[in-house]
């Protein structure tokens, strides 16, 4: 992607949902992004495999950046803005073994039982939590038109997609008034590397502040806005 000539200003971005989303409080859109970038630069296959471009060049988004040329540098893009309404729910996944497989299973040669509680065919009945929305929306700094390109193929956010959760039905990109990507009336809109301006210790936590958020280089002790 060639971000050299972009025209970053604010935005709010917003995601109309179909469905229940599984994710946590923050839900980075820079993550979603970059997820997305990525796939197009390096193709869909190379880019899904776990592990397969932790060596590879990442591609720099169409976002405006904070803390350029330090190490902890991080895009203007806020966390999730979750509507007043939200509903919470449960619900389970799980992996079993057919009694039609077990039986063949138990058949084969120096086998004599199937092994359930460890190893291969170990069951699972595990709880899953998702938060019921209309939409979720973002403020970002960024360029309008190379953001919606990106997101034009995303139509899922969120854990458990491939079970339903997270789908998006639309995606709404505005211009703002105000540039509220890394703060809002004073307060955080995203984590924030600790500084001389940003330190409050009861707000703190060791976190990712720029994606991939998992990358043990992009985490470090951050102040973190207060949510709900």
């Amino acid at each position: 992607m060639d971000v050299g000539n972009l025209f970053p200003q604010p935005l709010r971005v917003r995601a109309y949902l179909r469905a229940p989303i599984v994710c946590d409080e923050a839900m980075p859109l820079d993550g979603v992004l970059l997820y997305q970038a990525m796939r197009r630069a390096y193709g869909p296959a190379d880019a899904s495999l776990p592990g397969a471009l932790l060596d590879t060049p990442l591609v720099p988004l169409p976002l405006a950046v904070a803390g350029e040329g330090t190490d902890t540098w991080y895009y203007r893009c806020s966390w999730a803005q979750w509507p007043p309404d939200v509903a919470y729910g449960k619900t389970y996944w799980e992996k079993r073994v057919s009694t039609m497989r077990a039986a063949e299973i138990a058949e084969l040669p120096r086998s004599g039982k199937v092994e359930v509680a460890k190893g291969r065919y170990r069951l699972y009945h595990m709880p899953l939590f998702y938060k019921s929305v209309l939409y979720l929306e973002w403020y970002v700094n960024g360029d309008k038109d190379a953001i919606a390109d990106l997101l034009t193929d995303v139509w899922g956010i969120g854990k458990k997609q491939s079970q339903g959760f997270g789908r998006v039905m639309r995606w709404e990109i505005e211009p703002q008034a105000e540039d509220w990507s890394v703060t809002r009336d004073g307060k955080l809109m995203r984590a924030v590397p600790i500084s001389g301006k940003w330190f409050d210790p009861a707000h703190t936590r060791l976190i990712g502040f720029r994606p991939p958020y998992w990358l043990r280089e992009n985490q470090t002790l951050c102040n973190i806005p207060v949510t709900r």
